[in-house]
């Protein structure tokens, strides 16, 4: 499992990965959506192979990526909840609880 956090730690292959969400996508249209260089995201998607969370499919003359398990996206979505800037701020105390952590009163 410490190896999947460590794959997923990478914000360029999050952003992979959440641009897949919805469907397989080319190279260059990965490169559209996410702002990165060719050959970051061509790294990137040869690293999340290599790893089993992403395949290719061949359409003619085009290939595109996609995520090999729906779940994961979902999985990852729920992280969102545990970013600092995301979750919403508590006027009872001066710092951002954990969710799983209660105020009094809460």
């Amino acid at each position: 499992m410490s190896q999947l956090f460590k794959l997923l730690s990478d914000h360029s292959r999050l952003m992979i990965l959440l641009a897949l969400e919805s469907e397989p996508l080319s190279v260059s249209k990965l490169i559209e959506i996410t702002g990165l260089s060719q050959p970051l995201v061509s790294f990137h998607l040869k690293i999340l192979r290599e790893a089993n969370l992403v395949l290719t499919q061949r359409h003619g003359t085009f290939v595109y990526n996609a995520v090999c398990d729906q779940n994961l996206i979902p999985l990852i979505r729920q992280f969102e909840k545990y970013q600092p800037d995301v979750a919403p701020a508590t006027s009872a105390l001066p710092f951002n609880c954990p969710p799983w952590q209660k105020s009094e009163g809460q």
